[in-house]
């Protein structure tokens, strides 16, 4: 066996920033020896693309590539240069540039797209499977043109229903049976009506107690209408602090229902300063959870209004002034559709008073939605 011959290698030259010997693949073939004598080639500069471009040609067809970002490939080119004389071997770095042929382009008067000129080629070149796959894709076709006029003298007869088109109102049986919390229609006094800790357990309600004897004892300053003339009403009932506890909670999912979306969206977020517990139970009862952070849609702020309702009216004498509790939120939500809502729950406005409802028994009928639809 012929032994090997053995180098040393002498010099390394690696100069990126400067155009290297350029190692040329064609994108169509290989360059034959006898062609490569032919061939006549310069660099330019092309100023739409910032960047350099080598082009060839043979008298026949012209090539031409740009230079590849160095920056992006893996590794280095180098070429070896083998002096047999000395036995040393000087790498010096190398650039592949691939070019492709310039065809010239004929302006045809159909506009052929992508896909027509693919199925050209597959009947022209393809097997007889691909070509017959052309063939029975071109008889599916559709004309798009003729399908649009089709439509549109279908659907200029066509009436619609203006009840198909009317979004779900409050009395939809979905709030009822989503949001409202359990109703006991067979109860015997307005107190077992409700259960507000359905709403939040007294588990954590009790974690307010302390803040609320807190409150209890201070002159508050700074809170909405509804939080200062309600305090001031517990203050002269029995059992003040677990109510005041629920006035408490009601507070914070206002804050929670006024606080702006990007802020509620941040993790960590403190909407209730008194308890971490009622702090992430509000915000798993009032939100939902999606891959952009937490969501507030209006069903959800719906659920929250009527929990406060029924916890306003509990604390209440189960009398709630709309007026009044409006002033809690910041959100625009009108006056009639709080009264609404508060239709969902069984409280009636007062006859001499329609800013104000009552909860008391016996209850209205259960409101009942049926879906309007067209009529055969």
């Amino acid at each position: 066996m012929k032994r090997p011959n053995e180098a040393v290698i002498d010099d390394v030259r690696i100069q990126p920033s400067k155009i290297q010997p350029i190692i040329v693949n064609f994108q169509n073939g290989e360059l034959k020896d006898a062609e490569a004598k032919k061939m006549e080639c310069d660099i330019f500069y092309d100023e739409s693309q910032k960047n350099r471009m080598l082009a060839l040609s043979n008298g026949r067809i012209v090539y031409s590539g740009y230079r590849p970002d160095l920056n992006k490939e893996p590794m280095y080119t180098m070429l070896a240069i083998h002096n047999k004389r000395t036995g040393k071997v000087r790498l010096i770095q190398a650039e592949r540039w691939q070019v492709s042929p310039i065809l010239d382009s004929k302006n045809n008067t159909e506009d052929i797209s992508r896909g027509d000129e693919v199925a050209l080629l597959n009947k022209q070149f393809g097997s007889k499977r691909m070509k017959r796959r052309t063939e029975q894709y071109e008889r599916m076709k559709v004309n798009v043109e003729s399908v649009k006029e089709q439509l549109e003298k279908t659907v200029s007869n066509v009436e619609i229903d203006k009840a198909d088109l009317t979004l779900p109102s409050v009395n939809d049986e979905s709030i009822g049976n989503t949001n409202v919390p359990t109703c006991n229609r067979n109860a015997s006094t307005e107190s077992e009506i409700y259960n507000p800790y359905e709403i939040v357990p007294e588990s954590k309600l009790e974690t307010l107690y302390e803040a609320a004897t807190d409150v209890l004892e201070s002159n508050v300053k700074g809170r909405s209408k509804f939080f200062t003339e309600t305090l001031n009403y517990l203050k002269k009932q029995s059992e003040s602090i677990v109510k005041v506890a629920f006035l408490l909670y009601i507070d914070c999912v206002a804050t929670w229902l006024n606080m702006p979306i990007k802020d509620a969206k941040k993790r960590g977020v403190e909407i209730c300063p008194y308890s971490r517990l009622i702090n992430d139970h509000i915000i798993e009862s009032y939100s939902m959870s999606s891959a952009h952070g937490r969501q507030r849609p209006t069903s959800m702020r719906d659920k929250a209004i009527l929990h406060c309702m029924v916890l306003g009216l509990s604390i209440l004498n189960f009398s709630l002034n709309i007026e009044v509790f409006s002033s809690i939120v910041n959100i625009r939500i009108s006056s009639k559709r709080l009264t609404d809502l508060a239709r969902v729950l069984g409280a009636v406005p007062l006859k001499s008073d329609k800013s104000v409802v009552v909860l008391k028994l016996p209850l209205p009928a259960k409101l009942v939605t049926f879906k309007k639809g067209r009529k055969k």
